[in-house]
């Protein structure tokens, strides 16, 4: 008659095995939600830069919402509810930050604009983050200067 069933050993070696996989997958999971972060965080400072450019090229003024509720942002001409062209395709530059990186969030309501020289009205910092946990991003325009930074 055979014994069926697992050795200690066996049991102990298979623990082993299951651990060094999640010691291995972890930080991989969590360098990539910080890299999607970075990114998501690269993008609006880029976003919030182009509407600096356009307020200086074009003498008028243009601004960013930042808007939590809905998770997006967009660029507007002169009033917030004149919202620019995306310039490669005719839709509305209107980002909803799910359909690009998804899990970033928006974590507060922003608004600024900037004029003629790209100066902004007010400056100010929001953070974007993964669902409202680490990794987190803040980004800052300095008010005076127009300079757009991400701590």
């Amino acid at each position: 008659m055979k014994n069926s069933g697992f050795t200690l050993i066996e049991f102990v070696l298979v623990l082993l095995l299951l651990l060094i996989l999640s010691v291995v997958a972890v930080p991989k999971f969590t360098f990539v939600q910080s890299a999607r972060i970075n990114a998501a965080a690269r993008t609006i400072a880029s976003d919030i830069r182009y509407a600096q450019s356009l307020a200086i090229s074009t003498g008028k003024k243009h601004g960013v919402v930042f808007e939590a509720t809905p998770n997006q942002y967009y660029i507007y001409k002169e009033t917030s509810s004149n919202i620019i062209k995306k310039p490669v395709s005719s839709d509305k530059f209107v980002i909803k930050l799910s359909d690009d990186f998804p899990n970033a969030v928006i974590d507060s309501d922003y608004k600024d604009i900037f004029d003629y020289l790209g100066a902004p009205a007010t400056g100010g910092t929001f953070s974007i983050s993964n669902n409202g946990s680490s990794p987190s991003k803040k980004i800052s325009v300095l008010a005076n200067t127009g300079m757009v930074q991400i701590n």
